[in-house]
C-alpha cells in the first residue's frame, strides 16, 4: 500500500485492546526531583466483543425490517463460531437492536433504545421503565429528568427506553421481560400509543402510568393517567384574552390532535360562552402538524396563515411555548408587533425561554414535579390509587405580552 509523502510508516497490526496506565512502582510515593514513569498495560477484547460491534455498525447502516443473513453465515463472514455469533445476537435482540421471528429470520428493530443497565443494584428495591419518543422536547426531558431524581430518591433502578415512530413496542415488552424485579412502567407524554400495545401494557401485571390522556381509561385494570388540566388550560387562556377587551382572535394548534387538545378546545368555548363571544368567530389556521414534527416551526406557518387571513387579529391563544416563539416570527414577519399589536398567551413553560422572549410570553402552566410525584406514588403504592384518572391544575402567569385594550379605552 502507497503511503503520502512524508507520512510516517505504519505499525505492524496488533489484536485490538483497551489499553490503561498505571504509574510504576505505584506502591511507594514519587522521590522528589524524579520523575515518574508509566507503563502501558494492555486489556485485550474478546472476539465476541468485536464481533459485537462490527455487527452493530452494519446494523446502524440498513434500513429497519432489513433481515440479516442466516446465523451461520454470519458465523463464517466474521470468522467466529456459530456459539459465538449465536450469543452475539442473543446479546442483541435483548437490547432492542434485533428482534428474531420464528420460522421467518432475524430483523433490524426500529432504533428503540435502552439508556440504562438492566443490572439491578443489590440494594435496589425494582426496576421502574420509562419509556419516552424519541425525538428532543425540552419538557420531554425535564419530565424524565425529574422522574429519574425521584426514582434515585426512592432506591429505583431506572430503565429508559426511546421509542421510534415506527416502533411496534415489541422492543419494550422485551425489556420489560429481562428486568429481574420490575415495578412499573412510565410511559412519558408525547407518544401515541396504539392499542394493541396498551392491552399488553396492561396484562404486565405491573402499575402502569400514562403522563397523558387516554381514551376509555376504564377498560384497563392496571393503567393510570396523570395529565395537565388542559380544559382549565383553554378556559385560562381564552378568558385572559377577553377579559382583556379581544374580540378578534386566532387559535394556534401547533400541537397534533390529541385528547388533550380537545380538551383545550373545550375549555376555550366555556369562556367564550361566558363572555357572550362567538365561536365562529375565532379564526383558524388551514395547515396542521402531525406527530413528530416540529411544533415551533407549524406555530409560525400556522400563524402567517391566521394573520393574512384576519389582519385585524389582536390576540392569539397558542397550544404550547415553541408554537408561540414561531408565531411571534410571524408577527414580525407581518410588520407587526406583539403586544402593540397582536397579544399572544400560551402554554407550559420551555426552559424558563418564556421570561427571556421579547416580550415575555404570559402562559398558564401545570408543575412538572407534582406530575411526576403523583406518577411515582401510582407506581410504589398501587393499592392506594383507587382512581384511574389524575388531573393536575393549571396556573396563569401573566408576563408582557398581553395589552389590556379595556384599560386603554377607559378616559
Amino acid at each position: 500500500m502507497s503511503r503520502l509523502p512524508g507520512a510516517p510508516a505504519a505499525e505492524p497490526s496488533r489484536p485490538a485492546s483497551t489499553p490503561s496506565v498505571k504509574p510504576s512502582g505505584s506502591g511507594s510515593a514519587p522521590r522528589t526531583g524524579s520523575k515518574e514513569h508509566f507503563i502501558m498495560i494492555a486489556t485485550p477484547v474478546s472476539p465476541r466483543s468485536q464481533v459485537k460491534e462490527a455487527l452493530l455498525e452494519s446494523i446502524r447502516r440498513q434500513d429497519v425490517g432489513t433481515r440479516l443473513a442466516p446465523e451461520r453465515r454470519l458465523a463464517e463472514e466474521f470468522g467466529v463460531s456459530r456459539s459465538t455469533m449465536t450469543k452475539v445476537l442473543e446479546e442483541l435482540v435483548k437490547e432492542g437492536y434485533l428482534s428474531r421471528r420464528i420460522g421467518s429470520g432475524t430483523f433490524i428493530m426500529p432504533r428503540d433504545s435502552e439508556i440504562a443497565s438492566t443490572r439491578l443494584p443489590v440494594r435496589a428495591r425494582g426496576e421502574l421503565l420509562i419509556a419516552s419518543p424519541d425525538f428532543f422536547s425540552y419538557s420531554l426531558w425535564e419530565r424524565l429528568h425529574t422522574l429519574e431524581i425521584g426514582a434515585m430518591r426512592e432506591n429505583l433502578q431506572v430503565v429508559n427506553m426511546k421509542i421510534h415512530p415506527e416502533s411496534d413496542f415489541d422492543s419494550l415488552f422485551e425489556l420489560a421481560d429481562n428486568c429481574r424485579n420490575l415495578l412499573g412502567i412510565i410511559v412519558n407524554a408525547g407518544l401515541p400509543t396504539p392499542k394493541s400495545a396498551l392491552k399488553r401494557l396492561d396484562e404486565t401485571g405491573v402499575p402502569v402510568v400514562i403522563i397523558g390522556e387516554l381514551d376509555n381509561i376504564k377498560l384497563y385494570r392496571n393503567i393510570r393517567t396523570v395529565s395537565s388540566n388542559h380544559f382549565q388550560s383553554g378556559y385560562l387562556k381564552m378568558k385572559t384574552l377577553l377579559q382583556a377587551g379581544h374580540t378578534r382572535i386566532g387559535f394556534i394548534p401547533n400541537d397534533p390532535p390529541s385528547i388533550a387538545q380537545q380538551e383545550c378546545i373545550r375549555g376555550m368555548k366555556e369562556a367564550v360562552r361566558e363572555y357572550r363571544f362567538r365561536w365562529r368567530d375565532l379564526v383558524l389556521p388551514d395547515s396542521s402538524i402531525e406527530f413528530w414534527q416540529d411544533p415551533m416551526k407549524n406555530g409560525c406557518v400556522q400563524a402567517r396563515e391566521v394573520l393574512k387571513r384576519a389582519p385585524d387579529v389582536t390576540g392569539l391563544v397558542v397550544d404550547t411555548i415553541p408554537g408561540a416563539i414561531g408565531a411571534l416570527r410571524a408577527v414580525l414577519e407581518s410588520g407587526r408587533s406583539c403586544p402593540g399589536d397582536v397579544s399572544i398567551i400560551t402554554a407550559q413553560s420551555y426552559a424558563g425561554i418564556e421570561e427571556y422572549t421579547y416580550p415575555s410570553l404570559s402562559t398558564v402552566i401545570a408543575s412538572n414535579e407534582k406530575i411526576c410525584r403523583t406518577a411515582l406514588e401510582i407506581i410504589l403504592q398501587p393499592k392506594r390509587t383507587l382512581s384511574r384518572e389524575f388531573i393536575i391544575d393549571m396556573e396563569f402567569i401573566a408576563r408582557e405580552s398581553i395589552r389590556d385594550l379595556n384599560a386603554e379605552r377607559q378616559p
